[in-house]
């Protein structure tokens, strides 16, 4: 079911400085409002401070692959980290189900490199991030389903920033995701990275991380890989924010896909989020959307009964 989420009534405003004051105004207190009402992740390895901050230990790995060339993947070997984590218990016959997610644009060093550590003032709601995570590992709502999670670093440009190549202007069989990717992939599958079942694979990610995991469909789904999607603030595999141009036809074996978005986010427009949305639901691909009142950001609706461990359990 489609919906939208607001702690409040937004109210007719008086011109653009009054508007953006009051909407910054209006995130701050949905979130921390929200943030109260998630269940504790119970989990040995993590804590909580006073003012709901999570800290989590993890493991890390440097995934050593051969970097893309005019030849193909026969490059100079590069590293990316890799951080990961299986839940607490025995695994399922086969292992746990495994979630890959994929952050969005930030700069080297960034505290939100580390998906596993929350704190609710960082931007683009990092916090709901999170404890999405938090969800997946450790099923506070007691559902009964557990996932594993890893989460790989994107790219580095210019020793500055960090973000997926699925959008960059040249063919994406040279960038060096058409390397990594499938090299992460294969890793898990044997094992690199815990217990995990790569028969039952999910993704997710938030505005550059959410076009990636669009690109799991478009690119990496040959065989049907992928059980289900979730994109936050992102579209699909090729736009980059308003420039948005979505094939008449989308892959048939598309997985489901639900979509998180802002309607006050100008990185990524919501229209192009709907036009994705709507191919997808004329094509017969499951599909669902929840909408926020804020901006290029994670939101209260992707944790929750209405969250991303609850769309993929469907799966």
């Amino acid at each position: 079911m489609e919906r939208t989420h607001g702690l409040f009534m937004l109210r007719s405003m008086r011109g653009a400085a009054a508007s953006l004051g009051k909407l910054l105004a209006l995130t701050a207190i949905t979130a921390a409002a929200s943030i109260a009402h998630v269940p504790d992740a119970q989990a040995a390895r993590c804590n909580r401070d006073s003012i709901g901050n999570w800290k989590c230990s993890f493991q890390e790995r440097k995934h050593t692959f051969n970097s893309n060339s005019l030849f193909g993947c026969v490059g100079m070997p590069i590293s990316r980290h890799v951080r990961y984590e299986v839940p607490e218990g025995t695994p399922p016959a086969g292992g746990w189900p495994v979630v890959f997610y994929y952050n969005g644009f930030v700069a080297v060093g960034s505290p939100q490199q580390n998906p596993f550590d929350s704190r609710w003032w960082e931007p683009f709601g990092a916090v709901y991030g999170s404890r999405v995570l938090h969800e997946l590992l450790d099923d506070p709502r007691g559902t009964g389903k557990k996932y594993a999670v890893i989460a790989a670093e994107a790219p580095t440009v210019g020793f500055v920033t960090q973000f997926w190549d699925t959008n960059v202007p040249f063919p994406y069989e040279y960038s060096s995701d058409a390397c990594f990717l499938p090299d992460l992939f294969e890793e898990a599958k044997m094992g690199a990275y815990g217990p995990v079942d790569m028969t039952k694979r999910y993704a997710f990610g938030i505005s550059s991380g959410g076009y990636n995991t669009s690109r799991m469909a478009v690119t990496f789904n040959k065989n049907s890989e992928w059980s289900a999607l979730a994109i936050v603030a992102g579209s699909y595999a090729t736009c980059s924010g308003p420039l948005c141009f979505i094939p008449d036809k989308l892959p048939s074996n598309h997985p489901p896909t639900k979509f998180y978005h802002g309607v006050f986010d100008f990185v990524v427009p919501v229209t192009t989020m709907n036009r994705y949305h709507e191919k997808l639901k004329s094509q017969g691909v499951p599909t669902d959307r929840e909408l926020h009142y804020g901006g290029h950001e994670f939101g209260p609706p992707t944790v929750g009964r209405s969250g991303i461990k609850a769309w993929f359990d469907r799966f």
